[in-house]
């Protein structure tokens, strides 16, 4: 599958989801359909297709609904549906913020599902007229349930449903028996593996893809230069293969090669020359065999890519960070797991790096577990275990950092000559350490933004340490963060205009920080 709301390429057309073709039947059929896929998949035109038809089999007046979690992801998926809709001659609305008069008009309306109840109850919208509803994300309109469960009821018998999820649980299975009867499954090999939260015996292999993620096209190019410098400089004889969109190819190469990476693509190198590790081979998906080292750059279309990348001695993938879940689910479909790839560490903060492992393993061995595995289970079933530990470990290491104040000594203190003679310990090392400044960033809590998030987003695009973070305080439209007075400036240009929770977001020093 490929992405439902990246830009393509200048003068190339979008490739064709994977989907569309084995389900192009039951769409024509008007069946109802039951996805595992996640955002990424090209779900948007699958949705545009299966709503055109139905519009264009149903009666004058008819309605297609797409109902998604938050106001952001129905601007990108209705984005994606925009080109084929309007070739039918239909129009695409999101709602709330839609013009006057549009929301009732539209034959296509992307929103929340309590934006779109609230039109139906207000007589704006004629729910008795839908033909298609779209739950896009089951598992992520689990907060809303009560207003998803009102609009599929007013939407009767007559209307096709299309239901996808990025973790398969026993609640979506239950929604499928109960109001997608007969529903069209895919992908198979997805439905047949363990469930969320249950036994994952026979799923995925060993083998594990290191995965890093940024928001921005600018940082995932950069981030597999910083890889590939790393792998080159632990070997330099290591061969070293990249595979991409084939309309990438070329932008790819540019990069690298002005990076400093000595660059062939797929048809210049030759064997002498990748076994001596001379250059990183670039191709398009299929067309690079596997070196010592394989890289999938951007999410691969299909699983192929990723089950050949397997051959390699090492695999790796990078892509934006709202395809996380989608690549995931594609690397177990080819019977892969994936796991974190690791940023540099700051070698300033290797030692407190070192503590904070020591004191998480002794928590390990004297703790009571238990209730702390209850209280997480939920997100660690959401999310994995892996990135719920990665969460708590930055909020964890944000709220060790002393505050401000107390590690600025007051104009006229001095040291003792005991305290100046005496050797720098742990606690002197903090205080060497600098001042906080506080950063604005256009997302708060309407967004759904937590501090594992800003965490995330700040140590993603710029090579900040968690150390380097200190408090995070979330409003309800924005967050204060403060960071390391010496990376402020780095830390906005890596957050402007980059992607929390799918918003793109503003970040700069905040006003009293000036």
């Amino acid at each position: 599958m490929n992405q439902d709301q990246s830009e393509p390429a200048a003068g190339t057309a979008p490739p064709q989801p994977e989907a569309l073709e084995p389900l192009s039947g039951a769409i024509e059929r008007g069946r109802h359909l039951a996805l595992i896929a996640a955002e990424g998949a090209g779900l948007a035109p699958l949705y545009a297709a299966a709503a055109v038809r139905d519009l264009a089999a149903g009666e004058a007046g008819a309605r297609a609904f797409v109902l998604t979690a938050t106001g952001d992801r129905a601007r990108r998926c209705a984005a994606g549906m925009h080109a084929a809709a309007r070739a039918a001659g239909y129009e695409v609305v999101v709602a709330p913020g839609a013009a006057g008069g549009a929301v009732a008009r539209a034959p296509i309306l992307v929103g929340p599902p309590a934006v779109l109840l609230e039109g139906v109850r207000r007589g704006d919208i004629p729910a008795a007229a839908l033909c298609t509803l779209v739950l896009d994300d089951v598992r992520a309109l689990e907060p809303a349930r009560a207003a998803v469960e009102a609009v599929v009821q007013a939407s009767g018998d007559g209307a096709r449903r299309i239901a996808t999820t990025h973790a398969r649980d026993a609640g979506f299975d239950e929604l499928i028996e109960r109001w997608l009867p007969r529903a069209r499954r895919w992908p198979n090999e997805l439905f047949a593996e363990p469930r969320a939260g249950e036994s994952e015996a026979g799923g995925a292999t060993g083998i594990a893809i290191a995965v890093a993620s940024r928001a921005t096209r600018e940082g995932r190019l950069a981030r597999l230069a910083e890889l590939l410098r790393d792998l080159t400089r632990a070997d330099a004889a290591a061969a070293v293969s990249v595979e991409t969109a084939p309309d990438a190819v070329a932008d790819v190469s540019t990069a690298l090669s002005l990076a400093g990476l000595r660059v062939a693509g797929s048809e210049e190198a030759g064997a002498d020359e990748a076994d001596s590790g001379a250059a990183v081979r670039v191709g398009a998906w299929g067309e690079v065999d596997p070196a010592a080292h394989a890289v999938a750059f951007e999410l691969p279309p299909t699983p192929e890519p990723l089950a050949r990348a397997a051959a390699a001695e090492r695999c790796y993938a990078i892509v934006d960070s709202l395809h996380e879940r989608q690549l995931e689910l594609t690397a177990l479909r080819a019977r892969l797991r994936a796991a974190p790839l690791a940023d540099r560490a700051d070698p300033a903060l290797l030692d407190d790096v070192a503590a904070f492992r020591a004191r998480v393993a002794d928590a390990l061995e004297q703790q009571d577990l238990a209730a702390g595995a209850l209280l997480l289970a939920p997100l660690i079933q959401e999310h994995g275990a892996a990135r719920v530990a990665a969460a708590l470990a930055g909020l964890l290491r944000a709220a060790d950092r002393p505050a401000a104040g107390a590690r600025e000594a007051a104009p006229g203190d001095a040291p003792s000559g005991d305290t100046a003679a005496a050797p720098p310990d742990r606690s002197a090392r903090r205080a060497t350490r600098p001042t906080w400044t506080k950063v604005f960033v256009g997302v708060g809590k309407r967004d759904g933004a937590g501090p594992g998030d800003l965490v995330g987003a700040i140590t993603g695009e710029t090579s900040v340490a968690g150390g380097q973070i200190g408090r995070i305080d979330i409003r309800q439209n924005f967050t204060l963060v403060d960071v390391d007075s010496l990376a402020a400036d780095a830390v906005v240009r890596g957050l402007d205009g980059s992607r929390i929770k799918g918003r793109q977001v503003v970040a700069r020093l905040d006003r009293g920080a000036r």
